[in-house]
């Protein structure tokens, strides 16, 4: 596992495009923004022994779970800077999120690219003085691996955003790897946003435990299903980290990137739909973030196969049964178990 928590390098292992220096630009005012009105911000609220509770930011709704369970019974203000439904490839920051982040006592991201529009403001905050912890860079992450990929750089390289790195962001989708990372982000909580050790040891103790039955509940349900009947479609290159851990093959996907903000084109999903009628597959996994029209082509050209949708780079709304990191894991499974079965 890898050591440290602050960002030295930034790791932004974006493009040398012109739109993204000038993005660099932007963040950068962005930042010394938000450090002029750093003196004008409201106090933090006080702590149950009347110490200032520290405000810690995480990039996703699905980080900003985690953090709040390791920072459990109110030992910090734990907020997601991307929305509940927001997509973290192409979340645009605003200057109000500079400011927040630049206030925060930490500052926690997934890292690996994922946060593409988000890089050079984190990279701006964190040489402003406020730790930052690419959480998803702590967590052996597996190379990004690309299915049916052989058309992807018909018209790809002139949009921008749509870059990803070697390795796949997506590891949130394995809750046995993140569960073995927690006390990274433990020693950022206590080491940079000041927490207490004690405190937070026991909460990440308590967490841990749960991530576990959770891993084991996934396992239990997928033994349920037929090991030849344990193939993937989806929508982008987000679940090899699930069918890694639980035992699926990620036989195609209708945008062939880790980025959703990449398209499809013809040549690839006629491979595509060929793939997927060879193999006798039933059902195809659409996003609740992104919109479903290509995959429901996809779906009425074959015939017979259902689209499921399922969430990805966020949490769910009220009474989705999403609404948790282990609530988000039980709904997929859910659904993906229950489709394919």
């Amino acid at each position: 596992m890898r050591q440290g928590t602050r960002v030295q390098d930034h790791r932004c292992r974006t493009s040398a495009r012109s739109s993204r220096t000038r993005s660099r630009i932007l963040a950068t005012a962005v930042a010394a923004a938000a450090l002029g009105a750093a003196a004008c911000s409201g106090d933090p609220s006080p702590g149950p022994s009347g110490a200032e509770t520290p405000t810690i930011l995480a990039t996703t709704s699905i980080w900003a779970d985690v953090v709040a369970n390791v920072a459990c019974d109110g030992l910090a203000e734990v907020e997601a800077i991307i929305p509940v439904g927001g997509d973290p490839h192409g979340y645009e920051p605003s200057l109000q999120d500079a400011e927040r982040m630049t206030n925060a006592s930490l500052v926690v991201a997934n890292g690996l690219t994922l946060e593409g529009r988000l890089e050079d403001t984190l990279a701006t905050v964190a040489d402003s003085g406020t730790p930052v912890l690419m959480f998803a860079e702590h967590m052996d992450p597996i190379p990004f691996q690309g299915h049916h990929d052989d058309h992807d750089d018909e018209g790809h390289d002139e949009h921008e955003g749509h870059d990803h790195g070697t390795e796949d962001p997506h590891v949130w989708l394995d809750p046995h790897r993140v569960a073995e990372a927690l006390p990274v982000l433990a020693q950022a909580l206590t080491a940079d946003a000041g927490l207490d050790a004690a405190a937070v040891e026991a909460c990440l103790t308590s967490y841990r435990a749960e991530l576990e039955a959770v891993d084991a509940e996934i396992a239990a349900k997928v033994e349920q299903l037929p090991a030849e009947s344990r193939k993937l479609v989806t929508n982008h290159d987000a679940f090899e980290y699930y069918a890694t851990r639980y035992g699926f093959e990620v036989i195609g996907t209708v945008i062939p990137s880790s980025s959703s903000l990449a398209e499809a084109n013809p040549a690839g999903l006629e491979e595509l739909a060929e793939v997927i009628e060879h193999e006798g597959i039933k059902a195809i996994f659409a996003e609740l973030q992104h919109s479903g029209e290509e995959i429901e082509a996809l779906a009425a050209r074959i015939g017979g196969v259902e689209v499921v949708t399922l969430y990805t780079g966020s949490l769910g709304p009220p009474g989705s049964g999403a609404e948790t990191y282990t609530g988000y894991l039980r709904t997929n499974t859910d659904l993906i178990v229950d489709s394919l079965n």
